[in-house]
């Protein structure tokens, strides 16, 4: 089984973030992508959309402790190696946890730990998810509105 299309896709998602007073956020995406000419393994081609939808809800336990569950939908199609398509779903709850380590410097390092559980199509699959992001502004907010 191959890991990919062997094809550039094109893909667009709307996000929505809402606060709901100070200690609670909640975010919503939702999308579709597109895949020219992506090939089978056996190396046939058609054209496939996929589409996603994620939302998550978001405790803001303390300025730098978040607890988090998410849901992930996907509906992907595949190329068959006869070239028709077929579908692929899965969906996903996401319990976990992140930190933030902020610096003078602007640089905030983000790890976090999250336990994937899934559900229906994806049911009996589990998983650890580790995360690891370093976010720096690009620009000072101060020079910008100067």
């Amino acid at each position: 089984m191959g890991m990919g299309t062997d094809a550039v896709g094109y893909q667009v998602n709307l996000p929505v973030s809402i606060e709901f007073g100070d200690r609670w956020v909640t975010h919503w995406n939702a999308g579709m992508t597109f895949t020219p000419a992506a090939k089978a393994s056996t190396g046939v081609e058609a054209d496939i959309a996929g589409y996603n939808a994620g939302a998550s809800l978001i405790l803001l336990a303390s300025e730098t402790f978040n607890v988090m569950t998410e849901a992930v939908w996907t509906s992907t199609q595949i190329v068959n190696p006869d070239s028709s398509r077929s579908r692929e779903e899965s969906f996903f709850i996401n319990p976990g946890v992140r930190g933030a380590i902020n610096y003078k410097s602007g640089l905030q390092i983000v790890p976090g730990l999250a336990f994937p559980i899934g559900i229906g199509a994806s049911h009996g699959e589990y998983g650890v998810f580790l995360y690891l992001s370093f976010e720096h502004p690009f620009l000072s907010t101060q020079s910008i509105f100067k």
